[in-house]
């Protein structure tokens, strides 16, 4: 069961974007703002760790590359176009956030979760990361980790660099996350193709 609050700001989310279609299209394709620049969502999945489940998300970012990128199918496979211009590999370098949000799988209606909870789990989470076309997977050097978390609250941001020149937008980037040296563990298969809605 998900925190009242988070359930409150699910309700004034959805009733500020019923006002804006303009916004409403970038989440329905799990668009976002940062500081690096637009993020695709492109995988998500979730850890449980006893009663402390964590949603896992990951967004695809480099500058303003993926504002306004489409996917489209032909009967090559999948083309990405932005104003009609074709584009086949990711840009030199990609900046994934890995975004994590903490709640107690099952919570008392008498009971409010701390600001600060699971934060020694969540504290310098660690990642491998590899590119993976069919069966063939190669590792992917992890350049930099950035971690934030906004205090008070629930949510923890991962900004991992990683190479990607003459990478395919069609290639898969598997993510193995871990918490607290192993003690919690998911992996993501993160896909452009299914960020921008065509899985």
């Amino acid at each position: 069961m998900l925190p009242r609050f988070w359930w409150l700001g699910i309700a004034c989310g959805v009733v500020a974007l019923l006002g804006n279609p303009a916004a409403l299209a970038k989440v329905r394709h799990g668009e976002k703002q940062t500081e690096f620049g637009t993020g695709v969502r492109a995988g998500f999945g979730v850890i449980q760790y006893h009663n402390t489940c964590i949603h896992v998300q990951a967004f695809f970012i480099s500058g303003d590359f993926f504002d306004g990128l489409q996917v489209e199918k032909t009967p090559q496979g999948a083309e990405f176009k932005k104003r009609k211009v074709t584009y086949r590999n990711f840009p030199d370098q990609l900046v994934v956030d890995v975004e994590a949000f903490a709640w107690k799988c099952t919570e008392r209606a008498d009971q409010i979760t701390p600001p600060d909870y699971a934060a020694g789990l969540m504290e310098k989470a660690s990642f491998d990361l590899s590119w993976k076309r069919g069966d063939e997977i190669r590792p992917a050097t992890l350049l930099s980790a950035k971690e934030r978390h906004p205090s008070p609250g629930l949510r923890w941001y991962y900004f991992l660099t990683v190479p990607s020149k003459d990478v395919p937008l069609t290639d898969n980037l598997v993510i193995d996350v871990s918490l607290r040296e192993g003690i919690a563990r998911t992996q993501l298969t993160t896909n452009l193709k299914c960020g921008l809605g065509h899985c």
